[in-house]
């Protein structure tokens, strides 16, 4: 038995895959940042977290720096610095909200404080 031809001539079950296939595409395309989809919204073409928060791990990084400072402070605060030190700051600001989760009362500091007793005892050797 011969499969049924689509408009364009094509056999119905390519014309399914094609059509699995670009409606996958879309998904991707569609898929929310890891910021937008730990605050379940949807993530629209100009979001300021897109490039620094990916979809696969952006989610639990985002989560911490949440947590810590807000997503409206980190937005407000990522518009202020240029585009070209955007990610640097992402970076920064993520490790301090990791630090600070696992450290509430120093956060960072005591990982600067122990490198340079680290390396003050390396040099009275």
């Amino acid at each position: 038995m011969a499969e049924p031809q689509s408009d364009d001539g094509t056999s119905g079950t390519s014309w399914r895959k094609a059509k699995r296939a670009v409606t996958a595409a879309e998904a991707a395309a569609a898929a929310p940042c890891g910021a937008c989809k730990f605050l379940r919204r949807k993530c629209v073409s100009g979001c300021i977290f897109a490039p620094y928060f990916s979809t696969d791990q952006g989610a639990a990084r985002f989560a911490a720096v949440h947590k810590v400072f807000g997503a409206s402070n980190v937005s407000k605060l990522l518009l202020r610095i240029p585009v070209n030190h955007r990610q640097d700051a992402v970076v920064t600001i993520s490790y301090e909200a990791q630090a600070r989760l696992s450290d509430p009362v120093y956060g960072c500091v005591s990982t600067i404080l122990a490198l340079q007793q680290q390396v003050h005892r390396m040099s009275s050797c």
